[in-house]
C-alpha cells in the first residue's frame, strides 16, 4: 500500500471514529434540532449521514454498505436540486459532478476497490464544499 493510501486510510479511521462519537446523540436532541430547519437542510444533513456511511464502510471493508449509501447520495443529490429556487450554471455544474462521483463511487464499491473507492469520497467532499461556498457566495451577493 502506497504512502497516500495509508494516509487516507487513517485519516478515513479518525473521522469515523468521530462521527461514532456525533451518531450516538439521543433520538430526542436530533428531532429537537430537526424543528425550524427547511428541507434543503434537512437533505444537507441526511447527505452528511450517508457520508459518514460511506467513510464507516470504507474504514471497515464493508463495500455493501458503501454501495448503499453511494445510491442513496445521489438521490438525496437530485432531490436537492429541487429544492434550488434559482440554480446558477455552476451550482448545476457542481451538482452533475457529485452525481457522476457517486456514480463513480457505486462502481468502485461494487468492484471492492478500496483505494479507487477512497479517493472518490475525498472527490466528493471537495465537491461538497466547492458547491457549500457558491452557495454562501450567492447569499453574500444577495442573489
Amino acid at each position: 500500500m502506497n504512502m497516500p493510501t495509508r494516509l487516507a486510510l487513517v485519516t478515513l479511521g479518525l473521522a469515523t471514529f468521530l462521527s461514532l462519537r456525533v451518531g450516538a446523540e439521543e433520538p430526542a436532541k436530533k428531532d429537537a434540532e430537526a424543528k425550524g430547519r427547511s428541507s434543503n437542510q434537512l437533505l444537507m444533513r441526511d447527505k452528511l449521514v450517508q457520508m459518514n456511511a460511506v467513510l464507516e464502510g470504507l474504514t471497515l471493508n464493508d463495500f455493501a454498505e458503501v454501495e448503499e449509501a453511494a445510491k442513496t447520495l445521489r438521490m438525496i443529490s437530485r432531490a436537492t436540486s429541487w429544492h434550488i429556487a434559482d440554480p446558477t450554471p455552476q451550482y448545476n455544474r457542481i451538482s452533475k459532478n457529485f452525481q457522476e462521483q457517486t456514480a463513480d463511487l457505486e462502481r468502485h464499491a461494487q468492484e471492492k476497490n478500496v483505494e479507487a473507492a477512497t479517493l472518490d469520497l475525498v472527490r466528493m467532499n471537495i465537491t461538497c464544499t466547492h458547491c457549500h461556498q457558491h452557495m454562501r457566495d450567492i447569499a453574500a451577493d444577495g442573489k
